[in-house]
C-alpha cells in the first residue's frame, strides 16, 4: 500500500500526459469504444466518482467543524484531524485513478464516432451506378445529428473532467508535502526502536555544541517526536537557511549560507565543515554562539534544529566523528542519504 506522496509520484507523469496531450487515443483502435461494454465501464466509473465526491465533501465538512484553524488539516496538533486529513488525500488520489479512466474513454468515443462519421460521409460522396432512368439518391448517417450532438458533450465533458483533475492533483500534492511516506515512516519506527535501547544521558536542551554521547541523545530525542503522535506534522518541502559566521583571532574566516534538510515534524538537519574559532549561527532571527578550540582542525559536524509552532527552537551541534566513536551510538534510519552516514537501524 502506497502512501499519499508515494502514488503521487505514479500518477504525477499520468496525469501531465492526459492534460498535454488530450487526443493521444487517436493513434489507437476506436472500435472498442463503440462497444456497449465500454459505456457500462464508462457508467460505472462516473458513479464511482460521484459517490467519491460526496464522501471526500462528508470529510471536508468534518473537517472544517473539527478543525477551524487557518493552517492545513496535515500540519494539526489534533491527531483525530490529521486522519482525517490522510483519510481525504487517500480519497483524492482515488479519483485521480477514477477520472483518469474516465478521460481515457471518453477520448476513445469521441475519436470513434468521429472516425464513424467521416467513414458514412466519405461513403454518401460515392454515387453509384444506376440506370439512367433511377434518380441518384444521396445516402447520409441517419444519426448525424445526434452523433455531432453527443460528440460535442462528450468534449464538454472531457474539458470538465481535465479541470477536475487538475484540482485533485494539486490539493494532493499540498497534502504530500506534509504527510509522511511510507519509507520515512518505517525508518522513523526503525529509529524509535534503536532510541528505546538507549541508556539515558541527561544532556541540556539549551546547549549548543554536544559531545558525541550527548549528540547520540540529541538524536534519540528527534527519533522519539517524530513517532509521537500528539506532534503535528510540518511541511517537507521548505528548507531553512542558516548563515555561518567563524572569527579567529577576531578575523573573519568563514561566511556561508546552509541549507537544513527537513525530516518531519519540525525537525531539520544539515551536516557542516566547520573551522576553529568562534562560530555564529544565524536562523531567521534566531542566534546561536559557540566555540572550537583554535588549535584543532575543520571538521564535519551535525546540526540538528527543532522548530517547534510553540515554545523554544533548540539547535544542536556536534562531531560526526564523535558521534560514531560512540559504541553504541543513535544512528536512526530517517538520517536522508545526502549526509552520507550508515545508519544502524532500519
Amino acid at each position: 500500500m502506497f502512501s499519499v506522496s508515494s502514488r503521487l509520484h505514479i500518477h504525477r507523469r499520468r496525469i501531465v500526459r492526459i492534460l498535454l496531450m488530450p487526443m493521444i487515443f487517436l493513434l489507437t483502435d476506436p472500435s472498442t469504444a463503440q462497444d456497449p461494454e465500454s459505456y457500462k465501464i464508462l457508467r460505472n466509473l462516473t458513479e464511482q466518482r460521484q459517490a467519491l465526491t460526496k464522501e471526500l465533501e462528508q470529510f471536508q465538512r468534518t473537517i472544517n467543524l473539527v478543525h477551524p484553524e487557518n493552517i492545513p488539516a496535515a500540519q494539526s496538533a489534533n491527531p483525530a484531524v490529521r486522519a482525517l486529513a490522510m483519510e481525504a488525500a487517500t480519497i483524492k488520489l482515488r479519483l485521480i485513478e477514477i477520472t483518469e479512466q474516465e478521460v481515457t474513454l471518453l477520448q476513445r468515443q469521441i475519436t470513434a464516432t468521429r472516425n464513424s462519421t467521416e467513414k458514412q460521409q466519405q461513403a454518401a460522396t460515392v454515387e453509384p451506378t444506376r440506370p439512367p432512368q433511377e434518380p441518384a439518391i444521396e445516402s447520409k448517417p441517419l444519426r448525424s445529428y445526434v452523433q455531432k450532438d453527443s460528440d460535442a458533450v462528450d468534449a464538454k465533458n472531457v474539458e470538465r473532467l481535465h479541470g477536475l483533475l487538475e484540482n485533485y492533483y494539486a490539493e494532493a500534492q499540498e497534502a504530500a508535502s506534509i504527510l509522511p511516506t511510507d519509507d520515512e515512516i518505517a525508518a522513523r519506527k526503525a529509529a524509535e526502536l534503536d532510541a528505546k535501547s538507549l541508556q539515558q544521558i541527561p544532556y541540556s536542551v539549551d546547549k549548543v555544541r554536544l559531545s558525541g554521547a550527548e549528540g547520540s541523545m540529541a538524536l534519540a530525542q528527534i527519533s522519539r517526536r517524530l513517532m509521537d503522535p500528539m506532534i503535528p506534522e510540518s511541511r517537507r518541502d521548505t528548507t531553512p537557511i542558516c548563515l555561518i559566521k567563524t572569527h579567529l583571532f577576531d578575523m573573519l574566516v568563514v561566511s556561508e549560507n546552509r541549507s537544513l534538510l527537513p525530516v518531519g515534524k519540525n525537525h531539520y538537519i544539515a551536516r557542516v565543515r566547520l573551522q576553529p574559532g568562534d562560530t555564529t549561527l544565524n536562523i531567521l532571527k534566531k542566534q546561536w554562539t559557540f566555540r572550537l578550540p583554535q588549535h584543532t582542525d575543520a571538521r564535519d559536524f551535525l546540526m540538528t534544529l527543532y522548530q517547534p509552532a510553540e515554545g523554544e527552537w533548540e539547535l544542536h551541534v556536534f562531531a560526526v566523528d564523535d558521534l560514531l566513536a560512540q559504541e553504541n551510538a543513535h544512528i536512526p534510519a530517517w538520517l536522508p542519504r545526502a549526509l552520507n552516514l550508515r545508519t544502524k537501524s532500519g
